[in-house]
């Protein structure tokens, strides 16, 4: 079943084997569970059971043991929950830790520059350093944005939705002076300004915010394809 990628079916079964409660087979059966999610991009449900699993290994053999740890750092890097991943990491033995550390330092390139040759080759890092110079600041995105509507999408190369942002804000600001002058020179009440004012602080907070994740989704892609 799972070479014909029938994860679902596999799983009744596995799980009808795991229902019976013999305890040795669940240490067994339940990191196999765990791998058919981690095939289908399920990481979180995957690192919920290989979790369990290694609370449930004990008898095992070592070899066993650290080859969940590795397989439930893996997960636990995709899901974002980078401080679990990094102290177990260093549980795990050189010869299974070290891809999985590479996956560690570039999904956190921009906080942990990869200096280490142990890690890394010298090639490697070259093309990391590749990697690194093309990524953007994402707060340096918001406050681009923040301080001129749309900048930050267009710093993170996102040009249709900078220009969008651009225009939205752009518009709100000018009706909501429009409004207040209006309501200055005594011909609206305060309803209308008080509205587009309110509507246009939403819209920008809305590009503030936009441009902040467009510069996260952006990196994670760059990254994304480099691993590929």
């Amino acid at each position: 079943l799972l070479t014909r990628a029938e994860y679902d079916l596999a799983r009744i079964e596995l799980y009808t084997e795991v229902a019976k409660g013999d305890t040795i087979a669940n240490q067994k059966l339940l990191p196999i569970i765990a791998y058919t999610y981690q095939l289908e991009g399920k990481h979180r449900k995957a690192e919920s059971l290989y979790r369990e699993s290694i609370q449930l290994s004990s008898g095992q053999n070592q070899s066993f043991i650290d080859t969940l740890k590795a397989n439930y750092c893996y997960s636990l890097i995709q899901i974002g929950e980078m401080g679990k991943a990094y102290t177990t990491l260093y549980e795990i033995p050189d010869e299974l830790a070290l891809p999985i550390k590479k996956l560690f330092y570039i999904q956190t390139i921009e906080k942990n520059k990869p200096q280490v040759d142990d890690v890394f080759s010298d090639t490697e890092l070259e093309h990391l350093a590749e990697l690194s110079s093309s990524l953007k600041n994402p707060k340096m995105s918001g406050l681009l944005s923040a301080l001129f509507p749309g900048a930050g999408q267009f710093y993170s190369e996102h040009y249709i939705d900078g220009a969008q942002a651009l225009i939205v804000v752009g518009a709100g600001f000018i009706y909501s002076t429009v409004a207040y002058q209006s309501y200055q020179d005594g011909l609206r009440g305060s309803f209308l300004p008080a509205f587009t004012i309110g509507m246009t602080s939403l819209f920008h907070y809305g590009n503030i915010l936009g441009a902040y994740r467009t510069a996260i989704y952006r990196n994670m892609k760059l990254k994304r394809d480099f691993l590929s």
